[in-house]
């Protein structure tokens, strides 16, 4: 692959073999030109036009229609949804309308508001990414250059602003450096995150056989270099070309040959954002589909140029990355690109095709949980997060310390929650047990006093919040019945003590003892009975508990501890009882209140 003289054509390089024209592709700041005016409205205002038009308005609330529905009678893309949890300002969560609506209507967004829309991008600024901390090499005809200060402007723009970008110059008067010297950039580029690549060559991807073949036509030290840099966790963004060819270049091919670069490459292709699919001048994924992505690449607008061509699709990817990266510094460049895939919505045939490969870059399905939650605990355990059940104590107690955690999705990403979103009320269910008449066991009696063990479901949870030898009591109870004037008083008290103990499926990591009191009083005359009573509640006890809460750089999960005061406030039961018939009413603190009628009758055969 030995070049004479190259030619950057909006968005490709190709042997030149005549003069190279870019006017098809591009258009520089010129508010004659009808396409460009039509760009950019606020640079060319006229006397009756206001410079804030109201068409930047509509084009804002055209945004939010577009970003939640698809009419689009292009190839069928999968339906937008809402990530997972419900504050917007949490990372992945909800986005609050008007917070989306106000980010598209910024001036850098709707410059370019087709082509934003196709990928989502109004989600990921609002969730707050910018590509801050990420590094990006771009490997161009440098700064000087229309085609290389192109690319610096759309890896620069709304998607990833605070990303570090630096140019390295590979290209002079439109004749490439020889690979080696290529490879060598690369290798001072030693810090980049991602290497965008916004050129090609002619021979294609299906022409590249061997390792050896390569070494052959571009040197040992662009080879290694880029084996290097993957080894350093970077990631290669590559343009496909602009030859209308079924096939990519030759270099979107180099995993092919280079199985280290697997994970740490992706193949771009052209999207027309007008015509809702592939741009009639790009090459297609080809064999370079299952590394191969779509982004819009057609009248990109950097504000002094509108250009069209996979070179200007590529950096909408790098800058995307970049997000992720920022995002989740923990995550290697296998995961990120794995993410990128798993996430772009489907174009074209079902599946990963030869035409658009994964689909179209997503920036909303990216930045939101990917498969099951899941929540890791402190020994090693990793398991399903599913909603809680827990008494009615337990969950009260817990929402009003209101502790935040983070949850993980299947790439291992932290985010942001709160246990109260995650837990329900299982209702002590009186009634029932009145019912089932749960048996005490009594170990020693006396007149009035009664020692023994006993039943309760008040400290029952399930999923995280699991724990075992939550139901048996120790009780200490007194009883005192007596008449008056034919009416018969009795009065119960019971004072119980539970040791539950923790498991290793469960975030409680330990519990103190537990202490429960209730009370009953009532009368009777005849076959008619009243009573009131405070049905099992605890007075005294803690509980402690361990939430991971996110994930530092380097991976390392962080926890928290919370202790947890499980004094709880008590239930009410009013009851009448005639003959075999209760009719009783429980005012529940937590959970819902019950009324219930009961029978009870013995039958004999």
């Amino acid at each position: 692959m030995k070049f004479t003289r190259l030619c950057f054509y909006s968005g490709f390089v190709f042997v030149a073999i005549s003069n190279c024209f870019a006017t098809d592709f591009q258009h520089k700041q010129d508010c004659s030109n009808s396409e460009y005016k039509e760009k950019h409205p606020y640079k060319c205002a006229s006397i009756t036009a206001p410079l804030v038009s109201s068409a930047t308005v509509l084009g804002g609330a055209i945004a939010l229609i577009s970003l939640s529905s698809n009419s689009s009678s292009a190839p069928q893309e999968t339906s937008h949804y809402q990530p997972t949890l419900p504050t917007y300002n949490f990372v992945g969560g909800d986005i609050d309308s008007i917070h989306l609506a106000n980010v598209a209507k910024s001036i850098e967004y709707t410059e370019n508001l087709e082509q934003y829309n196709d990928i989502r991008l109004a989600y990921s600024i609002a969730r707050g990414y910018t590509g801050k901390g990420t590094n990006i090499a771009i490997l161009d005809a440098g700064l000087d250059s229309w085609h290389g200060q192109t690319v610096h402007d759309i890896t620069s723009g709304p998607i990833a602003p605070d990303a570090s970008i630096e140019s390295y110059k590979i290209a002079y008067d439109m004749d490439f450096l020889p690979y080696e010297e290529i490879g060598k950039v690369i290798a001072q580029a030693n810090d980049a995150d991602i290497f965008n690549a916004s050129w090609s060559v002619s021979m294609r991807a299906t022409a590249l056989k061997s390792r050896q073949q390569l070494e052959r036509l571009t040197g040992e030290t662009f080879v290694n270099e880029l084996s290097n840099a993957a080894e350093r966790d970077a990631i290669f963004v590559w343009a496909a070309g602009n030859d209308s060819n079924s096939q990519s270049s030759a270099l979107s091919a180099l995993p092919s040959v280079m199985p280290e670069l697997q994970g740490h490459f992706v193949n771009v292709v052209a999207w027309d954002s007008e015509k809702k699919s592939l741009a009639d001048y790009s090459n297609a994924c080809g064999i370079t589909k299952s590394w191969c992505i779509t982004a819009p690449g057609t009248n990109i607008s950097t504000g002094e140029s509108i250009a069209s061509g996979t070179s200007f699709a590529t950096p909408i990817v790098s800058a995307a990355i970049a997000v992720i990266k920022e995002a989740f510094p923990y995550m290697k460049a296998t995961e990120i690109t794995n993410l990128l895939f798993e996430t772009a919505r489907d174009l074209g045939s079902p599946g990963i095709d030869e035409i658009y490969g994964h689909g179209m870059l997503d920036l909303e399905r990216a930045t939101r949980p990917v498969g099951a939650p899941l929540i890791p605990l402190d020994n090693g355990i990793v398991q399903e997060l599913q909603p809680a059940r827990v008494s009615g104590t337990i969950a009260h107690n817990i929402k009003k310390v209101a502790p935040k955690f983070a949850y993980f999705d299947k790439y291992g990403r932290a985010f942001d929650s709160e246990l109260s979103n995650v837990i329900s009320v299982q209702n002590q269910g009186i009634g029932f047990q009145r019912l089932r008449q749960d048996k005490d066991i009594i170990v020693a009696k006396t007149n009035h006093l009664e020692f023994g063990l006993q039943n309760s479901d008040i400290l029952f949870g399930d999923s995280f919040l699991q724990n075992t030898d939550n139901e048996l009591f120790g009780f200490m109870g007194i009883q005192n019945d007596f008449d008056i004037a034919g009416i018969k008083f009795f009065q119960r008290a019971r004072i119980s003590i539970g040791m539950p103990r923790t498991t290793e499926n469960s975030i409680i990591n330990d519990f103190s003892n537990i202490y429960m009191a209730s009370v009953d009083v009532g009368a009777s005359i005849g076959d008619l009975s009243f009573g009131v009573s405070i049905p099992d509640t605890i007075i005294g006890g803690t509980m402690d508990i361990r939430l991971p809460t996110g994930r530092t750089e380097n991976g390392t999960i962080l926890y928290n501890d919370y202790v947890i005061n499980m004094l709880g406030t008590p239930a009410i039961e009013y009851t009448i009882s005639y003959k075999s018939f209760t009719a009783s009413f429980v005012d529940n603190p937590y959970g819902t209140d019950e009324f219930f009628i009961m029978s009870r009758a013995k039958i004999s055969f």
